[in-house]
């Protein structure tokens, strides 16, 4: 059909009172188009209210009805494919949506109240497989984009189609001619559909949504209209079809079965905002509730002005409780500025873009970047932070209830959407403790309720001697739509976080890692973060199991070292006392020990994580609680490593241990690396590998032990410039190991045994590449060549030939 006949065809058809079928075209969450669909309901006093709306959420209708759900709230979508992840969408409802004000003006009345859209699984399995995050039920095509919206954006000087909508339909909120205002509607909406191409329009659901819609309004058409007429109400883009729903509806009315299971939970304005990547609606919800609230409040069109004013004035009191002022007088400019430009774009009063340009007028301190802060300011204002409340009796998932729940009893506050900061004292406040296990069980479950920004980090070890956790956190729908994709692992959060760690186990054995003790002793971890206690027993005995077979041993080492870490720790990780962690201790010990027959034998890409691993063992058996193993076993099996001829590097680091403990004197260390070094191996880095193994465990020792630090400056010393250049690289990586502190501590005694003072220099720290100190020292070598066949050394070098 060519677009102007589409056009007025659709204008003229909407209401048809001698077929008892009125259709009401509707952009979603637009305040103007629910004030008509409620006059409309209210004059005609329907039997049957139709909505475009899945038909699979038709049993969420008496729990939307209920005076206890209070919006935003929205019907939550969970499909579980054959083989594909688990799918979740959503179908949001705020006070101002027009299929909100229908079911609530329609239950009024009595009408029948039906939703007629495909079902939910359809919906979700026609969408973009690409998408990894929840899908939107609720799609708009064309109302933002395209060429007829660019053309009359133009020719009404409006920016964009939000800003065009605004200035043709939301100026009419309170109108008292629904048929004109939704006949207009109906009339622009076939002309964005007739300017979008038919192409478009096939490829995607659109035509099997539209002839589903129209089945199952012939079917309400052949109940009879005795009684009342029936309403439609529906996004403007598929009124054209649905005019005649008998010629649209080219097949019987699909079954209403679904794949899908579907809950209502609590949505929140964020979620809402078309600019934050919802697919229907209006940017700002609250702004618009705020429009819809003051016209409520008038039950007229609204007072333009009164309304600029009270958003200007609560903007202002926003800001105040942020540190952030908006001075009188700025917020006088700010409206005038507004006012003055919505009467020159033919408005009856400042719209959201008229106010935005009236921030930026009044509050520029004279840098654009201070404009994008009010302007962001203003936005996030304007987005609202509010969540809605669903009634109890709306049977939400056992999982969310008990966050809920949770949440509250470790006040956490969750009435709304507001990030807010927490610090909580986990070693010393148990109140404060039980929080922390909460926030890190929320996390387990990737729910994005909490954040930890500042603390220590147990499942990393790095800093796990700090008192405060630092979390940020937030309830928003998206986490109770997480927590429903949860749900499948449990219905209580503790039971769903076991059921996750168990998936997680079993993805190892699928990957063929069942037996990797890193990934299982961090999901033990994950699990006493979470404080899942008891529970975890069973865990314990699949990491004793996976020690026993274990060959690995840089794994066996980290794994007792983590091990001893949780058996020691207060806090968070801290042991429920009926998990016995000290069997396993003890059988991860003793596998280290029959693994280090292994060390002798090691490959060279090998080498470095053994070396790491003795580190870490060297500073177990040295520390608190050394006392719970076998040191003398420990020491026997590193002698016998010792007496059979390791790589150079692991040797030097098993004497260094020896040396540390007290078992071995500091001449037999710089003994081997002077021998080392004064090798006749021709590969020249070889001579350094027992420093670097010194270096990596002990590396005080470097400056500590008399004859260590000499027995390097003499091999380097004695060095010729080529062979220099060969072994730079790797000595650099050797004293890597070194602090910046200790760098300088070994600098110090550098200039002592040259007779020299620390103080006489200055350090001066450049990030240079080993490839650029390469080439320097090879340009400074070319450079005293060419100065020494000059003869020019003494002079310029101060050296004597």
């Amino acid at each position: 059909m060519q677009g102007e006949a589409l056009i007025h065809q659709v204008h003229k058809g909407l209401f048809q009172p001698e077929a008892g079928l009125y259709l009401a075209p509707i952009r979603h969450h637009s305040p103007a188009c629910a004030w008509a669909v409620r006059s409309m309901i209210r004059e005609l006093k329907p039997s049957r209210v139709l909505i475009e709306a899945p038909h699979d959420l038709a049993h969420l209708i008496p729990h939307l009805l209920d005076p206890d759900t209070v919006p935003p709230v929205a019907a939550a979508s969970l499909l579980d494919q054959k083989s594909g992840p688990r799918l979740a969408a959503y179908y949001p409802f705020c006070v101002h949506s027009p299929e909100w004000v229908a079911l609530r003006e329609g239950a009024a009345i009595g009408a029948d109240l039906r939703f007629i859209d495909l079902g939910s699984d359809a919906k979700m399995m026609a969408s973009d497989p690409s998408d990894t995050g929840p899908r939107a039920l609720v799609q708009e095509q064309g109302f933002d984009s395209g060429d007829y919206v660019q053309a009359l954006s133009n020719r009404l000087g409006c920016r964009d189609g939000y800003e065009l909508w605004d200035h043709l339909f939301e100026t009419r909120l309170g109108e008292d001619d629904w048929r004109g205002f939704l006949g207009d509607v109906g009339a622009y909406c076939a002309a964005l559909r007739a300017a979008t191409p038919q192409d478009e329009i096939i490829a995607g659901t659109d035509p099997q949504r539209e002839e589903y819609m129209a089945a199952c309004l012939r079917d309400a058409l052949a109940e009879g209209v005795e009684k009342g007429p029936v309403i439609c109400v529906i996004g403007g883009f598929h009124a054209g079809p649905l005019l005649d729903p008998t010629c649209t509806a080219k097949r019987t009315r699909a079954a209403d079965k679904s794949e899908a299971s579907s809950y209502l939970i609590r949505y929140g304005y964020k979620e809402l905002d078309a600019l934050m990547g919802y697919g229907a609606g209006l940017p700002q919800p609250a702004y618009y509730q705020a429009l819809w609230d003051h016209a409520e409040a008038r039950s007229s069109r609204p007072d333009w002005a009164s309304l600029a004013h009270a958003v200007t004035a609560d903007f202002a009191q926003h800001l105040r409780k942020t540190g952030n002022g908006v001075s009188v007088p700025a917020q006088v400019e700010l409206l005038r500025t507004a006012d003055s430009l919505a009467r020159l774009r033919g408005r009856p009063g400042a719209l959201r873009h008229d106010l935005f340009d009236g921030v930026t007028s009044a509050l520029l301190k004279g840098e654009a970047s201070s404009a994008d802060v009010w302007r962001e300011r203003f936005t996030l204002f304007l987005r609202g932070s509010a969540l809605g409340e669903v009634s109890e009796e709306a049977g939400q998932p056992p999982v969310v209830a008990d966050a809920r729940a949770q949440a509250r009893r470790f006040r956490f506050d969750i009435s709304d959407g507001q990030r807010r900061e927490r610090s909580l004292d986990i070693r010393r406040k148990p109140a404060h403790l039980a929080a922390s296990r909460f926030a890190h069980a929320m996390a387990l479950l990737d729910t994005g309720f909490a954040t930890r920004n500042g603390g220590p980090d147990f499942l990393n070890s790095v800093q796990t001697g700090l008192l405060f956790e630092h979390w940020d956190y937030a309830w928003s729908p998206g986490v109770e739509g997480r927590l429903i994709e949860a749900a499948v692992y449990g219905d209580t959060v503790t039971a769903a976080c076991m059921g996750k760690l168990f998936s997680y186990r079993h993805a190892l054995a699928e990957e063929g890692r069942a037996d990797n003790l890193e990934a299982l002793v961090g999901l033990f971890k994950q699990g006493l973060l979470a404080g899942l206690g008891t529970d975890l027993s069973d865990f314990l005995s699949e990491i004793g199991g996976a020690i026993t077979r274990s060959a690995d041993f840089p794994d066996a080492a980290r794994a007792m070292v983590d091990l001893h870490a949780i058996e020691t720790s207060r806090g968070p990780l801290s042991l429920h006392e009926a998990l016995e962690i000290e069997p396993v201790m003890q059988q991860v010990f003793a596998r280290m020990i029959y693994l280090c027959d292994d060390l002798a034998g090691m490959r060279d890409e090998a080498v470095p994580p053994c070396l790491d691993a003795l580190r870490m063992l060297a500073e177990l058996m040295r520390g608190p609680g050394a006392e719970a193993f076998d040191g003398p076993l420990f020491d026997a099996a590193l002698d016998r490593v010792e007496l059979s001829d390791p790589d150079p590097a692991l040797l030097g680091a098993i004497v260094a241990i020896g040396v540390e403990a007290g078992r071995k004197s500091g001449t037999s260390l710089a003994e081997l690396l002077s021998a080392q070094m004064r090798g006749s191996t021709p590969n020249l880095p070889t001579r350094l590998a027992g420093l670097r193994g010194v270096l990596s465990v002990a590396p005080t020792l470097l400056w500590t032990v008399s004859g260590v630090l000499g027995s390097l400056d003499e091999f380097l010393a004695g060095l010729p410039d080529d062979d220099f250049l060969e072994i730079l690289p790797h000595l650099r990586l050797a004293l890597s190991a070194l602090s910046p502190r200790e760098a300088d501590q070994v600098a110090a005694a550098l200039t002592r045994r040259h007779g020299g003072s620390a103080a006489e220099f200055t350090a001066h720290y450049h990030e240079v590449s080993a490839e650029e100190a390469a080439t320097g020292m090879s340009i400074d070598t070319a450079l005293r060549k060419e100065i020494r066949a000059d003869g020019l050394e003494e002079w310029i070098l101060g050296e004597t030939g």
